[in-house]
């Protein structure tokens, strides 16, 4: 059982100190997780009050953080059930047939009110070329040391 809401109340909580995001159709009000989000506060404010699953599956979390994600789901995203739409308040438990319907109805709310697109972009990670000249050079003065010594 689940509280449904709407993607247009979601789009309401858009501020930094009231702060609701949709990730997989899971409504998550992350304003106390603001400050702690790893990736920075502007990633979440810049999802603010809209579906940020793309984002989300992009940057590829943890389990850790998916696990982490849980404790601030407040509900689900309310689907298309004979042609209504159900609202806030109303508990339902989902099926998958329902999970698909209502991914199939999600948008971002929020897209028109950006001044520009907001993208994320994953950045590889590369070692540095240095790394091995260093541990050379350690392991080079470490054995004139020891020989030296003994």
């Amino acid at each position: 059982m689940s509280i449904l809401y709407t993607a247009d109340e979601v789009a309401e909580h858009n501020v930094e100190n009231d702060l609701w995001i949709i990730i997989h159709n899971g409504i998550y009000n992350v304003t106390k997780f603001l400050k702690e989000h790893p990736g920075g506060e502007e990633v979440l404010i810049n999802l603010a009050g809209s579906d940020g699953s793309d984002c989300f599956d992009a940057i590829g979390h943890s389990t850790e953080a998916i696990q982490l994600r849980e404790m601030y789901k407040i509900g689900d995203l309310a689907g298309v059930e004979g042609g209504e739409i159900k609202g806030r308040g109303e508990s339902v438990s989902s099926t998958d047939d329902e999970k698909n319907l209502m991914a199939s109805h999600t948008h971002r709310s929020n897209d028109a009110d950006l001044e520009e697109p907001w993208d994320y972009v994953e950045h590889e990670e590369k070692s540095s070329p240095w790394l091995p000249i260093f541990l050379g050079l350690g392991v080079l003065v470490y054995a004139i040391i020891f020989s030296y010594i003994f």
